[in-house]
């Protein structure tokens, strides 16, 4: 379907006259993400053409949705007019981030063409470090005085709303202090002669500018607010919200630095804006640190090559110990951070979690050391061998449970992130299942 949207398109745009007329026609009607699709899979002379046809409002939220990499080249394309009316539509949060993805010389023709007052805001917003609330916050907001009747107020939000996509009103004082939060329903319902002080809610989380961009995802998920506030630390005074759609972004990028963290890779690395030096340079640290510690395992191996030499078949069960304890590791490893991103600080409460997981492992891995047990002893029919394996299992998987929430738990206390614990810990426990089955099969077996 989308490679004949394509064709489509491409035809239309050669037509020109009612060829365009009709592809305007198809643009109104399909939704803007959609639309960033299409241009991204067009070729660089057609996406500009393209995207110069479309009506300022839909090239505004097209723009948004598009790639960084892309943006740049749209924008370069248009004349100062047309970019002036795409960035006039665009909300302040979307066009200030579009803005710090520029490069010098077209940030500067973006701020020189826009409205003094858009370019106070966006300038505003950079003054915030990019993954902070004051970073992602929007300041189109909706607010009204302490003191105003209700009459008075809905009076107020239809003359801001006009243009802003809103969920609640903000309840600030004279001096623009934030106070409380009134939703619509409430505002609506409300005797007109009473005043906002007496309907609105004052039991609303609030963020500071710096907070990273995470926390407020979680707390905005934690509390169930539609929008976060976002409030000057020291006067109390209302910078601006963050939304319900930036948090989507906000989860959806740090779910794909942690993914690419987890697995040792940069988190700007893709194959369309990073070249292959970048990419070796970025995994290289990783893939060496990880193989020095291969090398640590077959070192064990080397010093107790005695007794495999003596008992060949340990040979055989050094993937399971290691395997079984690489498989603890991996679960206490997923929940500690899964933990971590729900609640960063655990309150006090890493103790509990280093306890809780060990315990685990150990009751896994009494009941998997029985069944070690019997199958060792059905292979070799040998129980002193069986009792061996057995053993180092389940103290390789009590171990590991306390090494995969030890590890991320001791990052995130150093200021490290967590996610990158995540290349070591499977090599870690694997060096100690080599470590426990060759050397108890040493003290117990051989003497």
């Amino acid at each position: 379907m989308e490679e004949l949207k394509l064709e489509i398109i491409r035809k239309l745009i050669d037509e020109g006259g009612e060829g365009v007329a009709e592809l305007l026609r198809i643009v109104e009607d399909t939704h803007p993400a959609d639309l960033a699709d299409i241009v991204e899979q067009l070729s660089e002379g057609e996406r500009t053409v393209f995207f110069g046809l479309m009506p300022a409002e839909i090239a505004s939220q097209t723009l948004a949705e598009v790639r960084e990499e892309s943006q740049e080249e749209l924008i370069r394309a248009l004349d100062d007019q047309t970019l002036q009316e795409v960035f006039e539509e665009l909300p302040d949060d979307d066009a200030t981030d579009i803005v710090q993805e520029l490069s010098e010389q077209e940030a500067d023709r973006v701020l020189s063409v826009i409205d003094t007052e858009d370019r106070r805001e966006i300038q505003t917003l950079m003054r915030y470090p990019e993954e902070t609330a004051g970073g992602v916050m929007t300041t189109e907001i909706v607010s009204v005085e302490l003191h105003m009747t209700a009459a008075e107020a809905i009076r107020e939000v239809r003359r801001q709303g006009q243009e802003i996509e809103f969920f609640g009103v903000y309840v600030v004082d004279s001096k623009n202090r934030f106070q409380g939060m009134v939703t619509m329903r409430d505002l609506i319902l409300a005797d007109p002669e009473l005043e906002i002080v007496e309907v609105m809610d004052t039991d609303v989380v609030t963020v500071p500018p710096d907070m990273d961009q995470e926390e407020v995802a979680r707390l905005l998920a934690r509390y169930n607010q539609v929008s976060m506030p976002v409030v000057e630390r020291e006067r109390g005074r209302l910078l601006g919200r963050v939304t319900v759609d930036d948090v989507m972004d906000i989860m959806e990028q740090e779910v794909t630095e942690d993914l690419f963290r987890m697995s040792g890779v940069d988190e700007e690395e893709s194959v369309e804006t990073v070249g292959i030096l970048h990419s070796v340079r970025s995994r290289l640290p990783w893939l060496c640190l990880n193989l020095m510690l291969l090398f640590v395992s077959a070192q064990i191996i080397r010093l107790y090559i005695y007794v495999i030499d003596s008992e060949v078949i340990l040979a055989m069960f050094l993937p399971v110990v290691a395997g079984i304890g690489g498989n603890t590791s991996t679960q206490s490893l997923a929940v500690t951070l899964r933990r971590l991103m729900l609640d960063g600080s655990f309150r006090g409460r890493k103790r509990r979690v280093l306890v809780h997981e060990t315990v685990v492992g150990l009751m896994n891995g009494m009941a998997v050391s029985v069944l070690v047990f019997g199958l060792v002893f059905v292979i070799q029919g040998d129980t002193k061998m069986g009792l061996i394996v057995a053993l180092a299992s389940w103290i390789s998987m009590t171990l590991a449970g306390f090494i995969g929430a030890f590890i991320p738990l001791g990052l995130r206390t150093m200021g490290f992130d967590p996610t990158v614990s995540s290349s070591v810990v499977q090599n870690f426990t694997d060096i100690l299942g080599f470590f426990l089955l060759l050397g108890l099969s040493a003290l117990l077996l051989l003497n």
